[in-house]
């Protein structure tokens, strides 16, 4: 991965009154990466997006993007910038096509909107004619996304992208994702859609109670888990101790455990049971989220 950081955030501290919405984060995004930042609702995901566009000033702290420090770059820096905020929403009374040219005129830059761009999300002429509070749900998203990418920004930050879509629009918006990636594009990707993050995400961040719990390749954290063994006897037998390993659930002949210590030594245990089947699945990025989130009241 190229060493070069696009956003750089450094002890990013936000309060209002006596709340503290994010409390001293830092950490960097690299050029061409896609990285992931998760938490539930309340957790402060959108109040650092928004000190990042600048549309929260921090109470302390610092935020930069291609080197600049955002605070006296602000207009340069979002030039660079495509952004579709979540549940995105534009002016009612303005046709598809009337709005993308204001987001153009705003950029002071011309329509260059790609056919292709609008094809492959089924935005043909006569929807863009239509009035925007005319447009379903998903039109709407799909208008958000062609507002965020038609400048080709070499940064972009999507909060919840895929909201509103249907699959085979969610797989197409994956493959674009993929095709501005591949253009040296950084992207910057909030979601609470753990499947998204998983597929596409080189790191990602998980951000609990304004503070961040980890910032890693999603394949490291996999890694800092403990691996689940699962495995059928063809017969019932009256204890099963495993050397290594902590009993988490039994059923009739089906047994699951967590392996805590020397793989080894498990599986050394386990080839003395009476074992018909045997399966170590790899474990999923809801095994990570949940490993940061179990021990928390407040969410």
């Amino acid at each position: 991965m190229p060493d070069f950081p696009v956003i750089q955030i450094k002890n990013l501290v936000k309060t209002f009154d006596r709340f503290t919405a994010v409390d001293n984060i830092s950490f960097d995004v690299y050029r061409g990466e896609i990285f992931g930042f998760l938490g539930p609702n309340g957790a402060g995901k959108t109040t650092t997006i928004r000190m990042m566009l600048d549309l929260l000033r921090p109470t302390s702290g610092h935020i930069s993007f291609f080197g600049l420090p955002l605070k006296e770059n602000s207009l340069e820096i979002r030039k660079r910038c495509g952004y579709l905020p979540g549940n995105f929403n534009a002016y009612g009374n303005l046709t598809g096509r009337e709005f993308l040219k204001l987001a153009a005129d705003l950029r002071k830059i011309p329509v260059r909107i790609e056919e292709s761009l609008l094809a492959r999300f089924g935005l043909d002429i006569q929807l863009l004619d239509r009035k925007i509070k005319a447009l379903s749900h998903g039109t709407m998203q799909k208008l958000g996304i062609i507002q965020a990418f038609f400048h080709q920004p070499g940064l972009l930050i999507l909060d919840e992208p895929t909201i509103g879509l249907d699959p085979l629009m969610q797989e197409e918006f994956y493959l674009l994702l993929r095709e501005h990636q591949a253009r040296g594009c950084t992207i910057f990707l909030s979601s609470h859609n753990l499947t998204e993050v998983e597929r596409i995400c080189h790191r990602m961040a998980i951000i609990r109670n304004g503070r961040l719990v980890t910032v890693d390749s999603i394949e490291n954290l996999k890694k800092k888990l403990h691996r689940r063994l699962q495995f059928t006897l063809s017969h019932q037998i009256e204890t099963i101790v495993l050397p290594g390993a902590e009993l988490v659930s039994h059923e009739d002949l089906d047994y699951e455990f967590i392996i805590t210590g020397d793989v080894k030594q498990v599986l050394r245990g386990l080839s003395e049971l009476p074992v018909i089947s045997v399966t170590m699945p790899e474990p999923s990025l809801d095994e990570i989220f949940m490993q940061y989130y179990k021990n928390s009241n407040d969410d």
